[in-house]
């Protein structure tokens, strides 16, 4: 039985992947390169991916002697700044869907790949720092996603079977991460995403949060396939 939803944060809760784009073309022009020097599949597909993983493939494709710790502080800066100018919404129907979850008795947890300020900050401004029983963030991992560990510390730490927890993910590096941790996974995307995410490795995708229901995770946990692994 699920006893346990577990969300990923970055463009699931909240579409901040332009202020990431933002923050990592201003670090390539501090250190006099150009974003567009980058390869395509990093400047346009990295959701999903460990922050500091990200800056240590433009700090290898740029070739730059900067420390990495040097650029996430840059990041975490131009990030917050960034955050300060901006008039930020979470996804539609995605604090209603926690709420209900929360209210039918549900373990919530955030398993994210940003540093736990950035994080931290996020969920913060949105009002959600209080809501989630466990946060597990990119430096608690020693492998990111789609590596199965961080869903799998999700699932330990929460003290439940990975059968006793689905994820919420939007991005394809999180489904293969719960998938492999041997959790459920309900697919969510995001419409602006830069890279049209594959998420049917999932056990259900639905168009957004305004679209679920409680139903949904009861008949995902029974093994009914005319909803698992299709869009509703």
């Amino acid at each position: 039985m699920i006893r346990a939803a577990i969300f990923d944060l970055d463009e699931l809760i909240i579409d901040v992947e332009k202020i990431h784009k933002a923050a990592e073309r201003q670090i390539c022009l501090d250190y006099g390169h150009s974003f567009d020097a980058l390869s395509e599949g990093l400047r346009l597909n990295s959701s999903g991916l460990r922050e500091n993983d990200i800056l240590e493939r433009i700090k290898q494709e740029l070739k730059l002697t900067a420390s990495l710790s040097e650029m996430i502080q840059r990041k975490q800066a131009l990030f917050a700044d960034m955050m300060n100018n901006e008039v930020i919404h979470p996804m539609p129907g995605v604090l209603e869907a926690i709420k209900s979850l929360q209210m039918h008795g549900y373990l919530l947890a955030l398993t994210s790949s940003g540093s736990r300020p950035r994080v931290e900050m996020v969920i913060k401004r949105i009002g959600l720092f209080d809501t989630f029983d466990l946060t597990i963030c990119g430096e608690d991992v020693r492998y990111g996603k789609p590596d199965p560990e961080p869903y799998r510390l999700t699932a330990e730490r929460l003290k439940i079977s990975p059968l006793e927890g689905v994820v919420f993910e939007d991005a394809e590096v999180g489904v293969q991460s719960a998938k492999s941790a041997g959790l459920w996974c309900i697919g969510v995307p995001n419409p602006a995403a830069a890279t049209v995410q594959d998420l049917t490795q999932a056990d259900l995708v639905i168009p957004d949060f305004t679209h679920f229901s409680l139903e949904m995770i009861g008949r995902v946990q029974k093994g009914d396939w005319s909803l698992s692994n299709c869009q509703v």
